[in-house]
């Protein structure tokens, strides 16, 4: 075994030894997850510069060798988990204050199992990895502060679709194992009805763990990764689902000349998950709830990109089909870390403003941390798409994607891919008015005393590192995207070039090219034009002759004050929204008391929050089959279950009946 391969070794292992540390202190299993963390990063690193890796191997249950292995694309993923846990290890060092290490350990277990299933070289393997995954976030989820009945409920519901998720993949492994002949990642499934099966199963069980629609909408990511403590939401959010994205790209690597009609299934799944993602995050008052519809929003464009991929590919546009494959995995990464600052970022303001409400935080955290300030401000405005950030970069190159979708040879696929980007665009901008109100509410309203002393400055760097992390993604877009290539080649089967190259005067290699006719964007110019115009805008103010200021009274509406209508809330700020989206979202009136109507010391926050309310329409739907399978149960259940020993003797003998039958009939 290699350097290399050795150290990818010590890293994924160093998770769980962290775990076995946690009864001796909490501090064990995040310095461990540190450890490991950093490990795999730099083996990423090595990787994407230098090829594959190979570590620790083992005969495995089934008499095929497995082990661990990094190549070019599980690399990609490796590196982005590990500087999302980087930073969550660190955070977490001072956010959990904890009697209790069941949070550190579960923690060290859920990053270990991600680390491992990325490493994975076989499906048996990886499998183990899922299936530990999702129970020890199970775990993670039930560390939560709150109402036990609310916590068990979300971290149960969130166990449910974990378990659906693997029955759908286990499926399509099965059919992979019965297509090549191996539990390997590696030979190539060739088209037909088992190919598509594989493709089905794979993209409902790895769409489940990413949150796509229609799963999402039963609430089960959004109450689970908002109920957990926040440094187990960072790892939900950014890591989890991309777990998700990395099973289902590896599974989709490994299937042959896809027909048309797979990529536009995906780009119509993740085109719908990243319009009501969108919608319902510009609705949402909870601090860590609105980060998590965002990620459904996110996942959705990583689909989109995908999407647009597999049709280029169908319909033979090669240009086309590596410019969406580079747009897919840089908003993969993109979103991991943006995301992690926001989540990050909530439990900053948890600690400072005791609450999640956005309604009720009125900019206490904006007296903490000048790190978390900054970290918030650029994390909130990468996810709106900000330039220069990264966030910006990677939706400029999906929505480029969209616009070349003249050029499939269907008229059909060409509606499909309008119809996407329409709702991409509006996607893009109701995230706005979401992260608008996630970072006004929080940091940019006049700071109002908590009552509290505040909280870590280490909570705030670590926050304010995500953020430069964030902004060096965007700046640096080119230059991350040749260092990709390899990962993108490992999807493709085949060498591809980073979409770069030159934009007028603007050197060679720092701008990116979506492709003849289309756009050519330059992420590393843009900060020298914003200075420029900053410098210009600041000589033109310095020469000017400074001004007498009338100040004049603040006008309420014509309320007088002291009223309950000088405060605007959260909830206010979104009920325009409610309104127009009424027939997606649902929205109803109800009937609540809400106070005195004048009158000082009336809360505006149960004055004003009452009147409108969201509806998911599809949880009628899971509730419609909670019902249907309770009642079916019950049914089976008095059928054959009865206690009656009798019955229980004639089905042991039916089995052994059946199973001699078997034995005679093939052996």
């Amino acid at each position: 075994m290699d350097p290399a391969g050795l150290l990818l070794t010590v890293s994924v292992a160093a998770f769980f030894v962290g775990a076995a540390l946690g009864p001796l202190g909490r501090r064990g299993p995040y310095l461990g997850s540190l450890v490991g963390s950093a490990g795999l990063g730099i083996v990423a690193v090595l990787v994407l510069a230098g090829g594959s890796v190979t570590g620790a191997t083992w005969a495995g249950p089934l008499g095929d060798v497995e082990g661990l292995t990094l190549d070019p694309l599980a690399a990609f993923f490796a590196l982005a988990a590990a500087l999302v846990w980087v930073a969550t290890s660190v955070y977490s060092l001072t956010y959990d204050d904890r009697r209790s290490p069941l949070l550190a350990i579960t923690y060290a277990l859920t990053l270990g199992s991600i680390a491992l299933l990325i490493a994975a070289s076989d499906q048996v393997l990886f499998l183990i990895g899922w299936e530990t995954m999702t129970l020890a976030s199970y775990g993670m989820i039930l560390q939560a502060k709150g109402p036990g009945e609310r916590i068990f409920s979300a971290a149960f519901v969130f166990l449910a679709f974990g378990e659906a998720s693997t029955l759908f993949i286990s499926l399509a492994f099965a059919g992979l194992r019965v297509g090549t002949g191996v539990f390997a990642f590696g030979p190539h499934l060739g088209p037909g009805d088992l190919a598509t099966l594989v493709f089905v199963a794979g993209l409902l069980g790895f769409g489940i763990k990413m949150g796509i629609a229609p799963f999402h909408l039963s609430e089960w990511l959004p109450i689970a990764h908002s109920s957990a403590p926040s440094n187990a939401s960072a790892v939900l959010s950014s890591t989890l689902t991309l777990a998700g994205a990395y099973g289902l790209f590896r599974l989709v690597s490994l299937l042959s000349s896809p027909p048309l009609w797979w990529g536009a299934v995906v780009l119509a799944i993740g085109a719908i998950s990243a319009l009501l993602g969108a919608l319902f995050a510009a609705v949402s008052e909870h601090s860590k709830g609105l980060p998590a519809y965002s990620t459904i929003e996110n996942n959705g464009l990583i689909l989109v990109a995908l999407g647009v991929a597999l049709l280029a590919q169908s319909d033979g546009v090669h240009e086309l089909y590596v410019f969406a494959l580079f747009a897919a995995f840089y908003q993969a990464l993109a979103h991991a870390i943006a995301k992690t600052g926001l989540f990050l970022s909530a439990g900053y303001i948890e600690h400072t403003a005791h609450t999640f409400d956005l309604n009720s935080v009125e900019g206490q955290a904006k007296s903490g941390s000048r790190g978390e300030f900054g970290g918030t401000i650029i994390a909130t405005l990468s996810l709106a798409a900000g330039p220069p950030l990264a966030g910006f970069v990677s939706e400029w190159m999906v929505l480029e994607a969209l616009f070349q979708s003249y050029r499939f040879g269907q008229s059909w696929v060409e509606f499909v891919g309008l119809l996407a980007g329409a709702a991409v665009a509006l996607a893009a901008g109701l995230i706005v008015v979401a992260m608008v109100k996630f970072v006004g509410f929080s940091m940019l309203w006049r700071p109002r005393p908590s009552g509290a002393g505040p909280p870590e400055s280490r909570l705030g760097g670590v926050v304010g590192a995500v953020g430069a992390m964030v902004l060096a993604i965007g700046v640096l877009a080119p230059w991350i995207l040749r260092f990709i290539a390899p990962a993108v080649s490992g999807f493709a089967g085949s060498s591809v070039a980073a979409p770069v190259g030159q934009l007028l005067a603007v050197p060679d290699g720092w701008s990116i090219l979506s492709g003849s006719p289309f756009g050519i964007l330059s992420p590393p110019m843009i900060p020298f034009i914003v200075v420029a115009g900053a410098a210009v805008a600041a000589g033109y103010y310095a020469l000017g002759r400074p001004r007498p200021r009338r100040r004049v009274p603040i006008w309420m509406a014509g309320s007088p004050p002291g009223q309950p209508g000088e405060t605007y809330t959260s909830f206010g700020y979104g009920t325009g929204i409610r309104i127009m989206m009424r027939s997606v979202l649902s929205t109803r009136e109800v009937r609540a008391e809400t106070g005195e109507s004048s009158g000082a010391g009336v809360d505006p926050v149960a004055a004003y929050n009452v009147d409108l309310e969201v509806f998911d329409a599809f949880k009628l739907f899971y509730e419609a089959l909670v019902r249907l399978g309770q009642g079916t149960s019950a049914v089976l259940k008095a059928a054959v279950m009865p206690g009656r020993l009798g019955r229980y003797l004639a089905y042991i003998l039916i089995v052994v009946l059946l199973v001699v039958m078997y034995v005679a009939a093939f052996y």
